[in-house]
Formats: structure tokens, sequence, C-alpha cells
């Protein structure tokens, strides 16, 4: 398991080496409402739920695994005020870029303020 994460992290080091972030999507969707996928939820196995949530999480699964420095920040938003983020990824040991970049979105797209609909689970 060690050689395989070693190899994953070199091959993704190697392949982003060539410039200063990769931005990718936060989720594959808009973010869900809360409750939506739970491991309570009548009928979902943990199966079904562990492959839904490796699915969801796709994107930042890599980047825990390399452990590159990165950050999710939810700069849009959808129809419904679901929020909508992005991922920041910088190089190994990088991590100033990563905040620069960061802050400069905050900057221009604030969100602190913003707040979504509230949804509550079913009971």
């Amino acid at each position: 398991m060690f050689e395989a994460q070693r190899k994953v992290r070199a091959d993704v080091g190697e392949a982003i080496n060539g410039f200063d972030i990769l931005l990718t999507p936060t989720l594959p969707c808009t973010a869900l409402p809360h409750s939506t996928r739970t491991t309570l939820s009548e009928g979902v196995t943990i199966d079904q739920f562990r492959d839904q949530y490796m699915s969801l999480y796709q994107f930042q699964g890599v980047f825990n695994i390399t452990g590159q420095p990165s950050v999710s920040l939810p700069l849009f938003h959808d129809g419904e005020g679901l929020p909508v983020g992005i991922q920041i990824v910088a190089r190994f040991g990088d991590e100033a870029t990563l905040v620069r970049v960061a802050r400069d979105l905050e900057q221009a797209l604030p969100w602190s303020a913003r707040r979504p609909p509230v949804f509550a689970a079913p009971r």
C-alpha cells in the first residue's frame, strides 16, 4: 500500500510540477442538501454509501493521498443558493502560492457572508 501511495505521490507531483496551481471542482456536482446521503437512508447498504461517497469526493481524494497543499472555496452558488466550490491545488511545498491565490479569489468573489437556505433532515 505504501509503495502505491508513493507512486501516486510521485506521478501526481510530476504532472503538476510545470504549473503554479491546479483548479478542480470541489465536487462533481453542486452541493447536496443536508441528509441527501447518509448511512441512515432507508435501503442504502454500507457498500452503496461507500461507493456514493467515493464518487462524490473523487477530486479531493487524490490530494489527500499525495499530501499536496490544497484548499476548497465555495466561490459560486447554484439556483437554489447551494454552494459550488472550486479546489485549488499547489505544488509540494508551495503553500504560499496556494494561500495567495485563495486570498485573491476570496477578495474578488467574497463568499464568507453568503448563507445558503437551511435544509433539515426529515424525522
